[in-house]
């Protein structure tokens, strides 16, 4: 596979800018909405409706990318793109307790989560063609900036001038600069010539419906179910994760540090993640990170200070880090490419399901018997998860 650097920092630039704006709208959501006025119940609710959407949505999105390959992919995230512009902005002059800003924020959220299977098929989308794009080192750049913006937001809401109201400008600035990156991802130049006639033959066969795409491929669906369950418990942490720290007497600044090291850990474990590759199967690196997982729960659990809250964040390196790219990858592997936009959005319906469960059911059990309860019954819930995706690892490959 032939690689080409300008595609490679482009894409890298891509991922950062996503997980930059994704950062200030998911991981600080429960710090704006509490600010705007919302309950630990309703901000349940709407992260879950969010998640319920785009669960819907992502397929959706996907098969009609998948259908209709003469719409370029960066035609159709950058009309998502346009969409999260206008509301972000719309969300400045709305007021606490607004419908309206409520209806604002799904919108955006959801337009997020169905864009995370289209940018990660643009990494792959010109592999027929003998192009490799270095989906690792673009994932691990996007980590860095999550970590960058999470420490940044965490100590600019403690300063005078910049509160929670100011968050909605970061997702305006960083997707603005995303949509100009995106629509410039296309070969140079000089090397189109080479692929010009090869767009028509591949995807002239049928395309699946969803109930088709789960039926041909069981095994992976089997996968995908798993890691719903192992994401649970991430999901809660991640989006709750004030409230998960404030018993323990961690603050907004601790917060961001937390969100900080976990997400700077991941770039190396990313940026290696090819060479990791070579040593070992997607397979055997996935059983890996589902248990470290597990691990990271338990810790956080058990943990009485912000010290075991930054060692469980850490272990992000062998969990998250390995985890998204191997699915990733797994599914390029295991699904047809007629069917591949249609394989990575399930992939992003795996943790966009788990949200579905983790923001219904966790909001209000927070606001019912409080974080640790809440974080126990995702301990066993993980584990089950594991087991589910050990079972759909082994044995026989799927035929596609």
């Amino acid at each position: 596979m032939k690689k080409i650097l300008a595609l490679d920092i482009k894409y890298s630039a891509i991922q950062a800018l996503y997980f930059g704006s994704f950062c200030a709208l998911m991981g600080y959501a429960s710090v704006y909405l509490l600010n705007k006025g919302f309950s630990n119940s309703v901000i349940g609710i709407v992260l879950a409706l969010i998640s319920a959407i785009a669960v819907f949505a992502q397929p959706t999105v996907a098969s009609f990318a998948d259908k209709n390959k003469h719409i370029e992919l960066r035609k159709i995230i950058a009309v998502m793109l346009l969409v999260i512009i206008v509301l972000s902005v719309s969300m400045l002059f709305l007021g606490k307790g607004s419908i309206i800003l409520i209806c604002a924020f799904i919108g955006i959220s959801t337009c997020m989560q169905t864009m995370t299977p289209l940018l990660n098929s643009m990494a792959f989308m010109f592999e027929k063609h003998g192009i490799a794009i270095n989906f690792g080192l673009g994932r691990g750049i996007g980590s860095a900036a999550y970590a960058l913006v999470s420490l940044a937001l965490g100590h600019l809401l403690e300063m005078d001038g910049f509160g929670a109201d100011m968050i909605p400008l970061v997702y305006i600035v960083f997707n603005i600069l995303l949509l100009f990156i995106v629509y410039s991802f296309v070969v140079p130049k000089n090397e189109q010539q080479n692929i010009q006639n090869d767009n028509q033959i591949e995807e002239e066969q049928k395309q699946l419906s969803f109930i088709e795409f789960c039926q041909k491929y069981r095994k992976f669906m089997l996968f995908i179910f798993g890691t719903v369950f192992v994401y649970f418990t991430h999901t809660i942490i991640n989006n709750f994760f004030i409230q998960v720290i404030t018993p323990i007497h961690g603050t907004e600044s601790d917060m961001g540090t937390a969100i900080f090291l976990a997400a700077i850990v991941e770039l190396p474990a990313m940026i290696c993640f090819d060479l990791l590759r070579q040593k070992m199967k997607c397979t055997t690196l996935i059983k890996i990170a589902v248990i470290l997982f597990a691990v990271k729960h338990g810790l956080t659990y058990f943990a009485t200070n912000m010290t075991t809250i930054y060692i469980a964040q850490a272990l992000q390196m062998g969990a998250y880090a390995i985890l998204t790219p191997a699915c990733v990858y797994y599914a390029n592997q295991m699904i047809a490419k007629t069917d591949s936009i249609k394989g990575q959005s399930m992939v992003t319906m795996s943790y966009t399901a788990s949200g579905i469960l983790a923001n219904l059911v966790g909001g209000v059990l927070l606001d019912a018997v409080g974080v640790k309860q809440v974080l126990l019954i995702g301990i066993f819930i993980s584990i089950i998860g594991v087991g589910i995706v050990f079972l759909a690892l082994n044995g026989k490959k799927e035929v596609i």
